[in-house]
């Protein structure tokens, strides 16, 4: 049984839009679920229905910033590159014996919707991002927990690249 003793700690993080970093600018960042589309099938003589993995669903997540960020608002949208706006978590997690564990995750993104906060005189503002990712890379301490590459059809989980068979017999050839 875990308990906090056995935890990590999320001892701090920043967001980078770009290659801009908003240290200090980024209260919070809600990592994407990672979710397998699935169907429900019944085929003819079976008593009931399964369901069936039919790959990922789409990687949607937001942060929110503690200003009108200017840089932010030229990402927002479409045409040429907006499908690719890298936007990269970086932190750190403390661990039971006081070793500290880097996080990251990067993505390649389209920067879908961007609500400003309520404006009020001599208060903080805020907007929240809300974006959709192509590209996904977890890693913690440098190793790999998952990678999504929605485009080039790799889905990797735990070092098991789920989609290597299907890529081959498609003819893809990298």
């Amino acid at each position: 049984m875990s308990n906090l003793r056995d935890s990590n700690i999320l001892q701090d993080f920043t967001v980078w839009v770009d290659g801009v970093g908003k240290i200090g600018e980024a209260p919070n960042f809600q990592p994407p679920e990672i979710n397998i589309a699935i169907e429900e099938f019944r085929g003819g003589g079976m008593d009931g229905t399964v369901e069936i993995p039919f790959g990922i669903e789409k990687i949607e997540f937001d942060f929110t910033l503690h200003t009108w960020d200017e840089q932010i608002w030229t990402k927002l949208g479409y045409g040429p590159g907006s499908l690719d706006v890298p936007i990269t978590f970086r932190g750190y997690l403390l661990t039971p014996g006081g070793t500290e564990k880097g996080v990251m995750i990067s993505t390649l993104c389209l920067v879908k919707a961007i609500k400003t906060g309520k404006a009020e005189a001599g208060k903080k503002v805020e907007m929240t991002i809300n974006v959709v990712a192509n590209y996904y890379k977890h890693d913690i301490e440098g190793n790999t927990v998952a990678e999504i590459d929605v485009f080039n059809k790799v889905t990797l989980i735990g070092g098991v690249d789920k989609s290597a068979s299907a890529r081959r017999i498609l003819g893809f050839t990298y």
